[in-house]
């Protein structure tokens, strides 16, 4: 072997030549235990895994009925939530009809001598005509108009309510009822109450 520069170069006698065939041959050996023993550590893996009843393939896809049954039961929590909610809200809707009643009511009246039950009936259908809130209702009914003692103005209304979803299973609607009440204001002046 000789050195020219940074180069190496082989002397022709072989012996340089010799060294490198040895080490590709014991690399070549190397690989091929490696690769052997690889091969034979997979079989024996192979193996055990199809003899592994927990570890076999007879428990695949048993995620998807999992997530259609998750997926069936949000649903349901979703529809029984928006049918609660519409109720719910249809319920506030006639309560607040039934309050500005009362209100227009003791608005209306203007002595306490006028304060009585069939006048306070009169205006509570006057005011019904004009609002035409049955729009919002089906089968809405003033079901009474009563002045107590203390010049308070009581209205009750009652109508059938559909929420959604809920109008399949009831198709008559839920009958709900509602009261509200004001207080005829019997002076001048600011309020006190």
């Amino acid at each position: 072997m000789r050195r020219v520069g940074g180069l190496v170069m082989l002397i022709p006698n072989g012996s340089q030549a010799r060294l490198l065939s040895s080490v590709r041959e014991r690399y070549a050996n190397a690989r091929r235990q490696a690769r052997a023993h690889l091969l034979t550590r997979a079989s024996v893996q192979s193996r055990a895994l199809a003899s592994d009843p927990v570890a076999s393939d007879s428990e695949e896809g048993s995620i998807a009925p999992l997530i259609v049954g998750m997926l069936a039961l949000l649903l349901l929590i979703g529809s029984v939530t928006v049918a609660i909610t519409g109720a719910y809200l249809q319920t506030q809707h006639l309560q607040d009809v039934a309050d500005a009643q009362a209100n227009s009511i003791t608005r209306t009246i203007r002595t306490p001598e006028e304060a009585n039950g069939s006048a306070a009936w009169e205006y509570a259908s006057a005011y019904l005509a004009e609002v035409q809130p049955g729009q919002d209702f089906h089968a809405l009914r003033l079901e009474n108009v009563s002045v107590d003692s203390d010049h308070s103005v009581h209205v009750y209304l009652s109508a059938r309510i559909r929420p959604p979803l809920l109008s399949i299973l009831v198709p008559d609607g839920i009958e709900v009822t509602a009261h509200g009440s004001s207080r005829l204001k019997t002076s001048q002046g600011p309020s006190t109450d």
